[in-house]
């Protein structure tokens, strides 16, 4: 059912809206924990030392899938919102078909540098093949992942957060009882594998629902059009773009973070690397947990201006900010209490994994304590994006990233595998106080009534970003 996410209270109706998001994002890290925890304790440390080296690349991958959830849910719902149906219509089709093709040619290029590239991260010897085999599998994979994150944006666009989690749910229970059945016999494949063949048939389920949805769309504009369109497509391009550039140099500069955590481990043992992928597991679900609610609020913000109701937005954002905060205690409380048997639980039992074990605890109880401020500038950057500041937005990013890798770099060679840890507190910080000047300088925060009737004229024009 689609939702209008410009009447009713703010706290109730956001609240209403995230926690179906909230509860398809703990089922979406439950299967990529999963993988990590099946392939340490039943196919060895290589493999968890496989999965960890070839991390930075799938975010990379994953980065292009989250800019077309983005930049589609956006676009989606400002149409959506100003109760354009035609063309949101158009602007699902224009997506799918722009960024299915594009899906394919990102598996043809990965394939073809596959090896070259784990070889130039300093991907440790003994998990070079196993990395190579888990990475490939996981290419032809691709077109699915980046599809299905389209029709979750697009249900999420239209204020239906509860479809994409019923379908997500599918899909984490089969590729949990997948990885199970299938590492035994194949190791750290088995694990890609099952990955592949969940996130293709959730993939399929999601675009047939999305197919259904839109012809229950009825449209009363004079702009009838619902095929691919070159002006959408541009407009696309320019709201996914800095999402998908902030996630991939967020990717690329973990990358660099890869080859220093990859040289720490040929100096102090392969746990250094096995250690950082299970502590980084940990912190992912965390922080990923912590964004559905200013994920949530990015299309109450769009919706919300492209409806010109201004004043409801920052009472969205404190919304959102409290029940987030919320999440950021209670996390921060269990990873400094139990740091150790969580990160334990990614390391095979037989193995000596001392070092694994002191390294994941000590970087998961360094950047626990900086949950709320990395909740701060997420919620903040929300706002930025739903209003159609991209700069702000990209900005923002960029600077926590630069600051954070350039940290790594300066720190570890006084403090040591520490230095990660530190380095991800401080890029947080900096990025924080960026979001929060662009965040209280929006030009639509200061409107304090709703847009005069003559306003929506404007909005047949491709959005101005805000300055």
């Amino acid at each position: 059912m689609n939702t209008d996410l410009t009447r009713g209270t703010p706290h109730k109706v956001l609240f209403k809206y995230i926690l179906p998001l909230f509860g398809s994002a703990v089922f979406q890290q439950l299967y990529t924990l999963a993988d990590t925890i099946i392939a340490g304790k039943f196919a060895g440390q290589t493999a968890l030392t496989a999965i960890g080296a070839s991390a930075a690349i799938v975010n990379i991958l994953m980065s292009v899938a989250l800019g077309a959830n983005a930049g589609c849910a956006v676009l989606t719902a400002r149409y959506f919102g100003a109760k354009k149906h035609a063309r949101a219509k158009s602007t699902v089709l224009t997506a799918l078909l722009a960024f299915g093709a594009f899906s394919l040619l990102l598996l043809a290029v990965g394939v073809l540098t596959c090896h070259p590239l784990l070889s130039a991260l300093k991907t440790p010897a003994d998990a070079m093949e196993e990395s190579v085999t888990y990475l490939n599998i996981y290419y032809f994979g691709l077109p699915f992942l980046i599809l299905y994150n389209l029709g979750t944006g697009i249900f999420s666009a239209l204020g239906d957060s509860r479809t994409p989690f019923l379908f997500l749910v599918f899909s984490s229970v089969s590729n949990i009882v997948l990885d199970y059945v299938m590492v035994r016999p194949l190791g750290v494949a088995g694990v890609a594998w099952a990955t592949f063949i969940a996130q293709g048939a959730a993939c399929i389920l999601t675009l047939i629902f999305v197919f259904l949805r839109l012809r229950k769309m009825g449209t009363n504009e004079r702009y009838i059009r619902t095929g691919f369109d070159l002006r959408l497509l541009r407009m696309l391009i320019l709201l996914s773009l800095p999402v998908i550039l902030q996630n991939s140099f967020v990717s690329v500069g973990n990358l660099f973070v890869q080859v220093r955590i990859n040289e720490l481990a040929q100096a102090e043992g392969i746990g250094i690397t096995s250690g950082f992928t299970a502590g980084f597991k940990l912190i992912v679900f965390c922080t990923t947990c912590l964004c559905v609610s200013a994920n949530g609020l990015t299309n109450f913000v769009s919706q919300n201006y492209g409806a010109h109701e201004f004043g409801r937005i920052r009472r969205g954002f404190y919304a959102s900010l409290l029940i987030s905060s919320s999440m950021a205690v209670v996390f921060t409380v269990l990873c400094e209490l139990f740091a150790s048997p969580l990160v334990s639980v990614f390391l095979p039992g037989e193995e000596d994994t001392a070092v694994a074990l002191r390294a994941g605890t000590q970087y998961v109880r360094i950047v626990a304590y900086f949950y709320l401020v990395v909740n701060l500038k997420v919620n903040a950057d929300s706002v930025v994006r739903g209003c159609n500041n991209n700069i702000g937005f990209t900005v923002s990013t960029f600077s926590d990233l630069i600051l954070r890798v350039a940290f790594v770099f300066i720190l570890t060679p006084f403090l040591g595998f520490a230095g990660v840890g530190w380095a991800w507190a401080l890029g947080w910080i900096f990025g924080a106080a960026i979001a929060l000047v662009f965040y209280f300088t929006l030009r639509c925060m200061r409107r304090p009534r709703t847009a005069p009737p003559e306003a929506d004229a404007a909005q047949s024009a491709p959005p101005q970003a805000e300055r």
